[in-house]
């Protein structure tokens, strides 16, 4: 047998007879389109070869191009059945095969009026293909999308949503971790975009969709999952609640992952959770931040970041060095925009079956926090009035390897924190930051220090420059004088 990312002898270039025979005879070939030719087609397009699979649907295009009206009608079904397959195939470039033949089938059944009855076939895969992360896919998807649907995306969505659901449910369990994190970003869409109605009786399910997808190896579809949660729990806060449970242990876990923009990420859904569920959400939140931001103080000097991850990747997801999560490299299905093996075997119930995660260094404990409080600032200012001297005790520590990464953290976010509380709130808070503002721009690390100076220059701009130079005192004055990174007078 073949490898599936070679050539398959002469089948694919006979295939590409075909096509050319049925482009070059036009409405002439629409008496040739019999039963054998659409089980031909069928089978090509279920091929394990990939370019099989490719020439079969720019076959379909073809010939969804060149036959007459008549023929398209008795052919409609089948060609959309088979267009809803290459739509959701592994290979890019087979999805982008048939997003083109699907193009050119759906914009003619609408110009000849019987497009409407294949629209629950065609709609989700269409959908999905919007988010997918081939960009030639997605481009493509997204213009068809708007040539074909115009302004009436959302309300069909709708009107087909029971067809929608069940394929972003679907394809979220797809061994492809890129259509899997593709089927988050719909499902987003869904609480954002389309009619609350519609979408209320199906919370429930995309819940436990995303909640499911929470537990993912790969980073990127944790990632995705625990935006689509908060964003669902804050348009569907009724319809959530029997979830919180869950979803706030998920988030709390995730708020300590080894990836930096998980950790943040869980921390902007939990912001979301706060504007859902204001004073209810402020008590537990407290009681996080209590037990996360002095977690630092349990650091060792050898700290490590991404330990557990070899220095490799293999299509932006970083192989595990150890454990069962550990990628085996003979023998494994191939994926366009995929890993070898981007899905591992199913986890069992509840939030501590995360095989893919290492015990949490205590200083991503602390990080995570400095992100969790950046994201309350805006509604439980309080808050950041009570943690604010906690989070510079563990911005101050420098005893581990990777305090730089905190101190990034932590700069970064005071200029949100400013904003969100305002001027006058934050004036009468912000004194215990400016000695270890300014003692980070002479860190030899470059990013920290870097981002300690465009926080000093994004407070002076929100504050005044008169102002913030009232807070300084002469060693901070030389500080930033000997740094040369702050561009503005003080």
């Amino acid at each position: 047998q073949m490898h599936d990312t070679e050539g398959w002898k002469s089948l694919e270039t006979s295939f590409g007879v075909l096509k050319a025979i049925v482009a070059g005879s036009g409405t002439a070939f629409s008496k040739h389109v019999d039963r054998e030719i659409l089980q031909l087609v069928e089978r090509a397009s279920s091929h394990t070869n990939r370019f099989v699979r490719e020439i079969a649907y720019k076959t379909i295009a073809e010939i969804a191009m060149s036959c007459d009206l008549e023929t398209l009608k008795k052919l409609a079904k089948i060609t959309c059945l088979l267009l809803a397959k290459g739509l959701s195939d592994n290979w890019s470039q087979v999805r982008y095969a048939s997003s083109i033949a699907t193009r050119h089938m759906l914009l003619r059944a609408q110009k000849e009026g019987f497009a409407e009855e294949y629209l629950p076939i065609l709609l989700p895969p269409m959908c999905i293909n919007r988010y997918y992360v081939a960009q030639g896919v997605r481009i493509y998807s997204q213009e068809s999308w708007r040539l074909a649907m115009g302004t009436r995306g959302p309300d069909l969505v709708a009107q087909y949503i029971t067809n929608v659901v069940a394929f972003y449910v679907q394809q979220a369990q797809a061994d492809n971790h890129a259509v899997r994190e593709a089927a988050c970003a719909c499902i987003t869409e869904l609480a954002l975009k389309v009619e609350r109605k519609a979408v209320s009786p199906k919370v429930d399910v995309l819940l436990e969709t995303l909640i499911d997808c929470f537990k993912d190896d790969s980073w990127p579809v944790r990632d995705a999952a625990c935006s689509a949660c908060g964003d669902f729990i804050k348009a569907f806060s009724d319809e959530s609640k029997p979830k919180m449970k869950k979803l706030y242990s998920l988030w709390f876990d995730h708020l300590k992952d080894s990836i930096p923009s998980v950790r943040e990420g869980a921390a902007i859904a939990l912001g979301k959770a706060l504007e859902a569920y204001k004073e209810a959400a402020v008590e537990i939140l407290e009681k996080k931040l209590e037990e996360t931001l002095p977690a630092v103080k349990e650091q060792k000097p050898s700290s490590t970041r991404l330990g557990d991850m070899a220095n490799v990747t293999q299509f932006g997801v970083a192989r595990r060095l150890t454990g069962k999560a550990s990628l085996e490299k003979s023998d494994q299905q191939m994926y366009s925009c995929g890993s070898l093996a981007p899905k591992m075997k199913k986890r069992g119930a509840g939030c501590m079956d995360h095989s893919f995660q290492r015990p949490a260094e205590p200083w991503e404990i602390s990080d995570g926090a400095l992100y969790l409080l950046r994201e309350v600032s805006l509604l439980a200012p309080q808050l950041v009035a009570k943690f604010l001297p906690q989070a510079v005790e563990a911005v101050e520590r420098k005893n581990y390897q990777h305090h730089v990464y905190l101190k990034q953290t932590f700069w970064r976010a005071i200029p949100v924190i400013a904003r969100n509380m305002g001027k006058r709130p934050f004036k009468r808070i912000m004194e215990p930051i400016m000695d270890p503002l300014c003692d980070t721009l002479l860190c030899e690390n470059k990013l920290a220090s870097h981002a300690a100076a465009d926080c000093i220059e994004a407070l002076a701009k929100y504050l005044g420059q008169m102002i913030l130079a009232g807070r300084l005192d002469d060693r901070m004055r030389d500080k930033i004088r000997r740094s040369g990174l702050v561009q503005i007078a003080l």
